[in-house]
């Protein structure tokens, strides 16, 4: 408890003169800072109340959270160097204290290009990122993981006056999980726009690559298992050509390695497909996205399972005075995994060599933490790790990470003003199959989630009210509430 009020206590002093600084100026920062209250009937936050929010919200209800960020301002100059920061820090005091720091980061900006290092909340693909329930494999549901980035943040234009693209390439540290320590994340995107950013009409297209590689299981290794070599697995320059570069890994000599590389790919390999498009209808801008998972560089040569994935449709109103500001229905299918072949392969008439391999998302036989950081899902929120689920749902016999990874969801979001008062809500219904080595249910599942945002004009501020309801096969029933005060300062 004393090293928690010290922790509160650096954390007041820390930002607390930064308000008052540039009290006579423009600010080059937005401050801001909040104190609320988490409660409910089970001592668990509602899932949409926590989820997609770089896991600085508590998962035990009945506590307090306290949090302050400080994020520069865009520098708009025409400056070739610019400089730029953020930091966001939460102390949570209730059953389960801890202090948070989900962003510290700098950034140096070199003409188009960008240098970042340390934690940054991000969201990658093509995806509503305000409203949707997240991005398929980057969603920002988990804690950011330390990093160094290099990136072209915006679209750019390319040889064409209508062709632009923005990407980047990025390390980043797992360091210690439940199962392996001392791992390694490869990322890299690439994404491409047709049309002006003013355009009425845009499209879009995109590839996202993650790959955890290295690192040292914490598991006991049997004498015969065939999966690691010399109780590591390999993270040498050899291995991370290999995970830049997922071509099938056969050569000539294998010294330190196991034919489990051999047969699949060096590291897990986890990434996505996406399309898109916009077209603004005069006062509304209307915005399709479609993103496809692929696992073990599987989908590279084939589009067994180009059926599953995020299906997304995003309503955005223009006009000033309007209710309805933002609408987004969403639908998340995961059922193939290269059980049977898709639609548009087999319409298209196109050699499978893969069919028939299940790719079991955000599991892997030598990462068993899966596609996760901290034990929150990096990816889709709907991936829910075993320790959520209902007691006798769960599968005691197979350790892995998300042993309910076959899924079909609907969700809406939307948002609106009334007055003075903003409103939110997210809405989904999933069914649940468990996984392809072992069935579930199935399994139906609700949560819901309302907000609003009231100005509270002598407090030079924000009351924030949010319920959150939880009822179905999969998780417990839940209902729980959230009541902060929110101030910025720009």
């Amino acid at each position: 408890m004393r090293n928690l009020l010290n922790y509160l206590s650096y954390f007041l002093t820390g930002f607390a003169c930064l308000p008052t600084a540039y009290a006579q100026k423009v600010r080059p920062y937005e401050y801001k800072v909040e104190l609320g209250t988490y409660y409910s009937i089970n001592n668990k936050i509602p899932f949409w109340m926590r989820s997609n929010q770089f896991g600085v919200i508590p998962k035990t209800g009945n506590t307090v959270l306290f949090r302050q960020s400080v994020t520069s301002k865009k520098d708009t100059t025409g400056k070739f160097f610019k400089f730029g920061y953020g930091a966001d820090m939460a102390v949570v005091v209730g059953n389960q204290a801890q202090f948070l720091l989900p962003e510290a980061y700098l950034k140096f900006d070199l003409g188009i290009f960008s240098v970042m290092g340390g934690r940054k909340k991000q969201v990658h693909g093509i995806v509503d990122s305000t409203l949707s329930s997240g991005s398929v494999t980057w969603s920002g549901n988990s804690l950011p993981m330390p990093e160094v980035q290099l990136a072209i943040p915006e679209y750019r234009k390319l040889i064409f006056k209508w062709l632009f693209i923005k990407g980047h390439y990025s390390h980043a540290w797992f360091m210690d999980q439940e199962y392996v320590k001392n791992y390694y994340l490869h990322q890299k995107a690439l994404y491409g726009r047709i049309g002006k950013a003013g355009s009425k009409v845009k499209f879009y297209g995109g590839i996202l690559h993650n790959v955890q590689w290295g690192g040292k299981p914490k598991y006991d290794i049997p004498a015969w298992d065939g999966r690691f070599k010399n109780g590591k697995l390999p993270s040498n320059w050899f291995t991370y050509k290999q995970v830049v570069l997922p071509f099938k890994a056969l050569r000539d000599t294998t010294s330190g390695y196991t034919n489990f590389e051999l047969e699949n790919r060096f590291g897990n390999h986890v990434g996505q497909f996406d399309i898109g498009g916009e077209i603004r209808i005069r006062k509304t801008n209307l915005m399709l996205y479609k993103q496809t998972i692929f696992e073990t560089g599987q989908t590279f040569s084939s589009l067994t399972n180009a059926d599953d994935g995020l299906y997304g449709l995003s309503l955005t109103s223009l006009a000033e005075k309007t209710i309805f500001r933002r609408f987004v229905f969403e639908f998340l299918f995961t059922k193939n995994q290269g059980s049977y072949q898709a639609g548009l392969p087999r319409l298209l008439g196109l050699k499978d060599r893969q069919f028939g391999n299940d790719t079991y998302y955000f599991n892997h036989a030598q990462y068993l933490d899966g596609w996760s950081y901290n034990r929150m899902t990096i990816g889709t929120p709907f991936m829910i790790p075993d320790p959520e689920i209902r007691i006798e749902k769960r599968n005691t016999t197979m350790q892995f990470y998300s042993n309910n990874n076959r899924i079909r969801a609907f969700f809406i979001g939307m948002n609106a003003k009334l007055n003075s008062v903003d409103l939110e809500m997210r809405a989904s219904l999933s069914r649940n199959f468990g996984t392809a080595r072992k069935a579930m249910g199935p399994a139906d599942q609700m949560s819901l989630l309302f907000t609003g945002y009231v100005p509270a004009a002598k407090l030079k501020g924000n009351i924030k009210v949010s319920v959150g309801i939880d009822q179905g096969d999969l998780i417990n029933d839940n209902y729980g509430v959230n009541l902060s005060y929110q101030r910025i300062w720009k």
